[in-house]
Protein backbone atom coordinates (compact mmCIF):
# COMPACT_ATOMS: atom_id res chain seq x y z
CA UNK A 1 0.00 0.00 0.00
CA UNK A 2 1.04 3.59 -0.61
CA UNK A 3 1.07 5.10 2.86
CA UNK A 4 0.91 8.67 1.49
CA UNK A 5 -2.36 7.94 -0.27
CA UNK A 6 -5.58 8.27 1.78
CA UNK A 7 -7.14 4.83 2.15
CA UNK A 8 -8.73 2.69 4.83
CA UNK A 9 -8.92 -1.08 4.99
CA UNK A 10 -12.19 -2.42 6.36
CA UNK A 11 -13.84 -5.71 7.32
CA UNK A 12 -16.72 -6.65 5.03
CA UNK A 13 -18.34 -9.57 6.88
CA UNK A 14 -21.86 -8.49 7.71
CA UNK A 15 -22.18 -9.54 11.34
CA UNK A 16 -22.48 -7.29 14.37
CA UNK A 17 -19.52 -9.01 16.02
CA UNK A 18 -17.16 -8.46 13.10
CA UNK A 19 -18.48 -5.15 11.77
CA UNK A 20 -17.63 -3.58 15.12
CA UNK A 21 -13.94 -3.78 14.20
CA UNK A 22 -14.48 -0.96 11.70
CA UNK A 23 -13.99 2.34 13.52
CA UNK A 24 -15.69 5.26 11.79
CA UNK A 25 -13.58 7.91 13.53
CA UNK A 26 -10.41 6.16 12.41
CA UNK A 27 -11.77 5.73 8.87
CA UNK A 28 -12.57 9.44 8.59
CA UNK A 29 -9.04 10.28 9.68
CA UNK A 30 -7.35 7.76 7.38
CA UNK A 31 -9.38 8.96 4.41
CA UNK A 32 -8.31 12.52 5.27
CA UNK A 33 -11.78 14.06 5.36
CA UNK A 34 -10.37 17.12 7.12
CA UNK A 35 -8.32 18.14 4.10
CA UNK A 36 -10.72 16.61 1.58
CA UNK A 37 -13.41 19.24 2.27
CA UNK A 38 -11.10 21.80 0.67
CA UNK A 39 -11.35 19.88 -2.62
CA UNK A 40 -14.40 21.13 -4.52
CA UNK A 41 -14.84 17.67 -6.06
CA UNK A 42 -15.21 15.96 -2.66
CA UNK A 43 -16.98 18.71 -0.72
CA UNK A 44 -20.57 17.64 -1.45
CA UNK A 45 -19.87 13.96 -0.77
CA UNK A 46 -18.40 14.71 2.65
CA UNK A 47 -21.17 17.17 3.55
CA UNK A 48 -23.79 14.54 2.68
CA UNK A 49 -21.99 12.06 4.91
CA UNK A 50 -21.81 14.61 7.75
CA UNK A 51 -25.52 15.27 7.36
CA UNK A 52 -26.33 11.56 7.67
CA UNK A 53 -24.11 11.24 10.75
CA UNK A 54 -25.72 14.26 12.38
CA UNK A 55 -29.34 13.35 11.63
CA UNK A 56 -29.16 9.57 12.02
CA UNK A 57 -26.18 8.62 14.16
CA UNK A 58 -25.10 11.54 16.36
CA UNK A 59 -26.18 9.95 19.64
CA UNK A 60 -24.64 6.55 18.81
CA UNK A 61 -21.17 7.82 17.88
CA UNK A 62 -18.30 7.26 20.29
CA UNK A 63 -16.78 10.27 22.01
CA UNK A 64 -13.73 10.15 19.74
CA UNK A 65 -15.84 9.81 16.58
CA UNK A 66 -17.96 12.80 17.66
CA UNK A 67 -14.82 14.87 18.13
CA UNK A 68 -13.63 13.91 14.65
CA UNK A 69 -17.06 14.83 13.26
CA UNK A 70 -16.86 18.32 14.74
CA UNK A 71 -13.29 18.79 13.50
CA UNK A 72 -14.43 18.06 9.94
CA UNK A 73 -17.49 20.30 10.38
CA UNK A 74 -15.22 23.14 11.47
CA UNK A 75 -13.14 22.62 8.33
CA UNK A 76 -16.35 22.85 6.28
CA UNK A 77 -17.04 26.23 7.87
CA UNK A 78 -13.51 27.38 7.06
CA UNK A 79 -13.90 26.25 3.44
CA UNK A 80 -17.25 28.03 3.04
CA UNK A 81 -15.76 31.23 4.45
CA UNK A 82 -12.69 31.09 2.21
CA UNK A 83 -14.36 30.35 -1.14
CA UNK A 84 -17.66 32.20 -0.47
CA UNK A 85 -19.71 29.21 -1.65
CA UNK A 86 -22.17 26.66 -0.21
CA UNK A 87 -23.19 28.77 2.78
CA UNK A 88 -26.65 27.15 2.60
CA UNK A 89 -25.08 23.70 3.11
CA UNK A 90 -23.22 24.88 6.22
CA UNK A 91 -26.39 26.41 7.68
CA UNK A 92 -28.32 23.20 6.95
CA UNK A 93 -25.74 21.11 8.82
CA UNK A 94 -25.68 23.46 11.81
CA UNK A 95 -29.47 23.81 11.99
CA UNK A 96 -29.93 20.02 11.97
CA UNK A 97 -27.17 19.65 14.54
CA UNK A 98 -28.88 22.05 16.93
CA UNK A 99 -32.24 20.38 16.30
CA UNK A 100 -30.91 16.90 17.07
CA UNK A 101 -29.17 18.05 20.25
CA UNK A 102 -32.36 19.71 21.50
CA UNK A 103 -34.32 16.56 20.68
CA UNK A 104 -32.06 14.31 22.74
CA UNK A 105 -31.65 16.58 25.74
CA UNK A 106 -32.28 14.71 28.99
CA UNK A 107 -32.34 16.41 32.40
CA UNK A 108 -30.90 19.57 30.96
CA UNK A 109 -28.08 18.05 28.87
CA UNK A 110 -27.55 15.60 25.97
CA UNK A 111 -27.19 11.93 26.83
CA UNK A 112 -23.57 10.90 27.45
CA UNK A 113 -20.58 12.22 29.35
CA UNK A 114 -21.30 15.66 30.82
CA UNK A 115 -17.69 16.82 30.55
CA UNK A 116 -17.33 15.58 26.98
CA UNK A 117 -20.58 17.18 25.87
CA UNK A 118 -19.59 20.47 27.47
CA UNK A 119 -16.57 20.42 25.16
CA UNK A 120 -18.75 19.47 22.20
CA UNK A 121 -21.24 22.26 22.91
CA UNK A 122 -18.43 24.81 23.10
CA UNK A 123 -17.18 23.58 19.74
CA UNK A 124 -20.69 23.83 18.26
CA UNK A 125 -21.10 27.38 19.60
CA UNK A 126 -17.74 28.34 18.11
CA UNK A 127 -18.67 26.93 14.69
CA UNK A 128 -22.13 28.57 14.78
CA UNK A 129 -20.60 31.94 15.68
CA UNK A 130 -18.07 31.59 12.90
CA UNK A 131 -20.84 30.68 10.43
CA UNK A 132 -22.98 33.65 11.47
CA UNK A 133 -20.04 35.99 10.82
CA UNK A 134 -19.61 34.76 7.23
CA UNK A 135 -20.80 37.35 4.74
CA UNK A 136 -20.97 36.65 1.03
CA UNK A 137 -19.33 39.62 -0.66
CA UNK A 138 -20.29 41.03 -4.02
CA UNK A 139 -17.56 40.48 -6.61
CA UNK A 140 -15.40 43.50 -7.27
CA UNK A 141 -16.21 45.32 -10.49
CA UNK A 142 -12.97 44.87 -12.44
CA UNK A 143 -14.27 45.15 -15.97
CA UNK A 144 -13.93 41.44 -16.64
CA UNK A 145 -16.62 39.34 -18.33
CA UNK A 146 -19.22 38.19 -15.77
CA UNK A 147 -21.81 35.43 -15.79
CA UNK A 148 -24.65 37.91 -16.24
CA UNK A 149 -22.95 39.25 -19.38
CA UNK A 150 -23.09 35.91 -21.18
CA UNK A 151 -25.61 35.27 -23.97
CA UNK A 152 -28.83 33.46 -23.06
CA UNK A 153 -27.78 30.39 -25.07
CA UNK A 154 -24.66 29.90 -22.94
CA UNK A 155 -26.54 30.52 -19.70
CA UNK A 156 -29.10 27.93 -20.76
CA UNK A 157 -26.37 25.35 -21.37
CA UNK A 158 -24.97 26.04 -17.89
CA UNK A 159 -28.37 25.57 -16.27
CA UNK A 160 -28.92 22.32 -18.15
CA UNK A 161 -25.82 20.92 -16.47
CA UNK A 162 -27.07 21.57 -12.93
CA UNK A 163 -28.37 18.39 -11.30
CA UNK A 164 -29.55 20.02 -8.07
CA UNK A 165 -32.93 21.75 -8.39
CA UNK A 166 -31.97 24.04 -5.49
CA UNK A 167 -29.14 25.42 -7.61
CA UNK A 168 -31.70 26.24 -10.29
CA UNK A 169 -33.91 28.06 -7.80
CA UNK A 170 -30.94 29.99 -6.42
CA UNK A 171 -29.88 30.90 -9.95
CA UNK A 172 -33.33 32.31 -10.62
CA UNK A 173 -32.93 34.58 -7.59
CA UNK A 174 -29.48 35.73 -8.70
CA UNK A 175 -30.57 37.74 -11.74
CA UNK A 176 -33.58 38.35 -13.96
CA UNK A 177 -32.00 36.69 -17.01
CA UNK A 178 -31.52 33.47 -15.05
CA UNK A 179 -35.08 33.61 -13.73
CA UNK A 180 -36.43 33.87 -17.26
CA UNK A 181 -34.42 30.80 -18.34
CA UNK A 182 -35.27 28.73 -15.25
CA UNK A 183 -38.94 29.24 -16.04
CA UNK A 184 -38.46 27.40 -19.33
CA UNK A 185 -40.14 23.99 -19.33
CA UNK A 186 -37.21 22.46 -21.23
CA UNK A 187 -34.93 22.96 -18.20
CA UNK A 188 -37.26 21.04 -15.89
CA UNK A 189 -37.99 18.37 -18.48
CA UNK A 190 -34.27 17.59 -18.78
CA UNK A 191 -33.97 17.55 -14.98
CA UNK A 192 -36.79 15.00 -14.83
CA UNK A 193 -35.01 12.83 -17.38
CA UNK A 194 -31.81 12.98 -15.33
CA UNK A 195 -33.30 12.06 -11.95
CA UNK A 196 -36.05 9.64 -12.98
CA UNK A 197 -36.32 6.65 -15.28
CA UNK A 198 -38.47 6.58 -18.41
CA UNK A 199 -40.76 4.10 -16.67
CA UNK A 200 -41.27 6.36 -13.64
CA UNK A 201 -42.14 9.32 -15.89
CA UNK A 202 -44.43 7.17 -18.02
CA UNK A 203 -46.33 5.85 -14.98
CA UNK A 204 -46.76 9.38 -13.66
CA UNK A 205 -48.33 10.58 -16.92
CA UNK A 206 -50.57 7.51 -17.10
CA UNK A 207 -51.83 7.87 -13.52
CA UNK A 208 -52.23 11.63 -13.86
CA UNK A 209 -53.92 11.24 -17.27
CA UNK A 210 -51.62 13.82 -18.82
CA UNK A 211 -50.60 13.70 -22.46
CA UNK A 212 -46.79 13.81 -22.40
CA UNK A 213 -46.75 15.10 -25.97
CA UNK A 214 -48.69 18.15 -24.90
CA UNK A 215 -46.42 21.19 -25.13
CA UNK A 216 -48.23 22.78 -22.19
CA UNK A 217 -47.10 20.17 -19.67
CA UNK A 218 -45.87 21.85 -16.47
CA UNK A 219 -42.56 20.00 -16.14
CA UNK A 220 -41.68 21.91 -13.00
CA UNK A 221 -44.76 20.46 -11.33
CA UNK A 222 -43.97 17.01 -12.78
CA UNK A 223 -40.53 17.23 -11.21
CA UNK A 224 -41.98 18.19 -7.80
CA UNK A 225 -44.43 15.27 -7.86
CA UNK A 226 -41.82 12.72 -8.93
CA UNK A 227 -39.35 14.04 -6.35
CA UNK A 228 -41.87 13.52 -3.55
CA UNK A 229 -42.61 9.98 -4.71
CA UNK A 230 -39.19 8.66 -5.75
CA UNK A 231 -36.60 10.97 -4.24
CA UNK A 232 -33.63 12.24 -6.25
CA UNK A 233 -30.64 10.55 -7.79
CA UNK A 234 -27.43 11.18 -5.89
CA UNK A 235 -24.47 12.24 -7.99
CA UNK A 236 -21.03 13.32 -6.81
CA UNK A 237 -18.10 14.62 -8.80
CA UNK A 238 -15.83 12.59 -6.52
CA UNK A 239 -16.69 9.67 -4.26
CA UNK A 240 -15.18 6.82 -2.33
CA UNK A 241 -14.62 3.46 -3.98
CA UNK A 242 -14.17 0.02 -2.45
CA UNK A 243 -11.68 -2.49 -3.82
CA UNK A 244 -13.14 -6.00 -3.65
CA UNK A 245 -9.66 -7.48 -3.66
CA UNK A 246 -7.74 -5.62 -0.94
CA UNK A 247 -10.92 -4.38 0.83
CA UNK A 248 -9.75 -0.80 0.94
CA UNK A 249 -11.79 2.36 0.71
CA UNK A 250 -10.10 5.02 -1.41
CA UNK A 251 -10.84 8.24 -3.25
CA UNK A 252 -11.35 7.70 -6.96
CA UNK A 253 -9.19 10.67 -7.97
CA UNK A 254 -6.23 9.32 -5.98
CA UNK A 255 -6.40 5.93 -7.66
CA UNK A 256 -6.11 2.44 -6.24
CA UNK A 257 -3.89 2.08 -3.15
CA UNK A 258 -2.44 -1.30 -4.19
CA UNK A 259 1.20 -0.92 -5.26
CA UNK A 260 1.33 -3.97 -7.53
CA UNK A 261 -2.25 -4.63 -8.54
CA UNK A 262 -1.50 -6.74 -11.63
CA UNK A 263 0.09 -9.63 -9.73
CA UNK A 264 -2.45 -9.77 -6.93
CA UNK A 265 -5.80 -9.78 -8.76
CA UNK A 266 -7.68 -13.05 -8.20
CA UNK A 267 -9.51 -14.67 -11.10
CA UNK A 268 -13.05 -13.51 -11.80
CA UNK A 269 -12.42 -9.82 -11.08
CA UNK A 270 -12.22 -6.99 -13.55
CA UNK A 271 -8.99 -5.09 -14.08
CA UNK A 272 -8.61 -2.13 -16.39
CA UNK A 273 -5.13 -1.74 -17.82
CA UNK A 274 -4.45 2.00 -17.72
CA UNK A 275 -1.93 1.71 -20.57
CA UNK A 276 -4.17 0.21 -23.24
CA UNK A 277 -7.61 0.30 -21.64
CA UNK A 278 -8.16 -3.45 -21.98
CA UNK A 279 -10.55 -5.13 -19.55
CA UNK A 280 -10.07 -8.60 -18.15
CA UNK A 281 -12.96 -10.71 -16.83
CA UNK A 282 -16.38 -9.29 -15.99
CA UNK A 283 -16.96 -8.57 -12.30
CA UNK A 284 -16.20 -5.01 -11.15
CA UNK A 285 -13.12 -4.71 -8.99
CA UNK A 286 -13.89 -1.17 -7.83
CA UNK A 287 -17.32 -0.53 -6.33
CA UNK A 288 -18.60 3.05 -5.79
CA UNK A 289 -19.61 3.69 -2.18
CA UNK A 290 -22.40 6.27 -1.68
CA UNK A 291 -22.49 8.02 1.73
CA UNK A 292 -25.27 5.77 3.08
CA UNK A 293 -23.36 2.66 2.01
CA UNK A 294 -20.23 4.01 3.72
CA UNK A 295 -22.08 4.15 7.06
CA UNK A 296 -23.24 0.53 6.62
CA UNK A 297 -19.66 -0.64 7.17
CA UNK A 298 -19.79 0.54 10.76
CA UNK A 299 -21.74 -0.46 13.84
CA UNK A 300 -23.69 2.74 14.53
Amino acid sequence: MNECQPHCQITLKNTKEVIGFNNIGEAIQKLDFRNAVHDIRRFNYICKLLHLLITQNLTTLSGRATQVLFVVLEEVAQQVASNQQNLHILHMLLNDLRRIIRKYYCWGRPLGSTILWEQHLKTIDRICQFASDIQIKEPIEDGKYRLSDMPAAILREILLRLSDYKDLMNSAQACDDMKFLVDEQHIWRQLCKFHFTKEQIKVYFETSKIESVNSKVDWHNVFRQLRRKHGLKEEYTESLFLCRHCRCLFWKSFGHPCVDLRRSIPSGMEYVDENNGSIANTSPLYIPVPPQAFLSFFSL
